[in-house]
């Protein structure tokens, strides 16, 4: 995929006309992502994070329902339950502060140049987030509209765990790195008896982050590329979109025509 069909497809997607909604990217090595999944078991039982039922939580608008947590582990203080550095759009004085403790999450955190945050979620079993819609787009520092990628990798998930993009409902799998385009109108399910623990992190589409996550620049270590005609997502079903709970727009459809790659910011 060239960079002006992505740009274009991560547009439109965001202006519910098409586009991308999701994307499989990578597979995870089996023992790496037992490793990490370890260790995010041993950090979520024995962290604090932060309750996303409280008002004041950033991601709290988005109306969950039953117990979700979060973990924030790309910051500037290094408190787990410290989410206020989680959407500056900021790359820079942000990092994972507990290396020793957890080596191979340290490692995968690395990995990816212009990350902005990088979280740990949690939806225990009988959790959701409701529909709701962000925005990919943005505007820049130089004033330019831009893109913050998002993406997931599962840990751990349930057999009836779902994601919702624009009446799309998907199923995500353990040791798959996905792009999720959170300018769709989105929600998560865990109706499962077990929690439903995803790594969550966001980037700034510079022209870096897009030859490493989409490109043909060599993949992180321990991660494959998923072949080109396997990115797509088919899905498993459709579903209506009910009321939503919606964020203002940062850019115009007028201002994405211009839609170009992120400075570092």
């Amino acid at each position: 995929m060239t960079a002006d069909e992505l740009l274009a497809g991560i547009r439109d997607g965001n202006f519910h006309r098409g586009g991308i909604c999701c994307l499989r990217l990578f597979r995870v090595e089996r023992a790496f992502a037992r490793a990490l999944r370890e260790e995010v078991d041993r950090l979520s039982a024995t962290e604090t994070g932060s309750d996303v039922q409280e008002r004041e939580h950033v991601t709290h608008w988005t109306r969950p329902t039953g117990a979700v947590h979060q973990f924030s582990l790309l910051n500037r203080s290094g408190d787990f339950a410290d989410f206020h550095d989680d959407h500056d759009l900021s790359c820079y004085g942000k990092h994972f502060h507990h290396a020793v403790r957890y080596p191979r999450l340290a490692s995968f955190i690395g990995c990816f140049a212009h990350a902005v945050n990088f979280r740990a979620n949690v939806l225990s079993a009988g959790a959701a987030l409701s529909p709701h819609e962000e925005h990919s787009l943005f505007l820049s520092e130089a004033e330019t509209p831009a893109v913050r990628a998002r993406f997931h990798l599962p840990l751990r998930t349930t057999r009836g765990a779902r994601m919702m993009l624009d009446g799309e409902v998907h199923r995500f799998l353990p040791r798959t790195v996905y792009y999720f385009n959170q300018g769709c109108v989105h929600a998560a399910a865990n109706p499962g008896s077990a929690p439903r623990i995803h790594l969550v992190w966001d980037m700034l589409l510079t022209r870096e982050a897009y030859e490493l996550m989409f490109g043909d620049a060599l993949a992180p270590p321990r991660l494959e590329r998923v072949p080109p005609d396997l990115r797509p997502m088919r899905a498993l079903a459709t579903a209506s979109i009910p009321s939503y709970a919606r964020l203002p727009p940062r850019v115009t459809p007028l201002e994405a025509d211009r839609l170009a790659f992120s400075p570092v910011q």
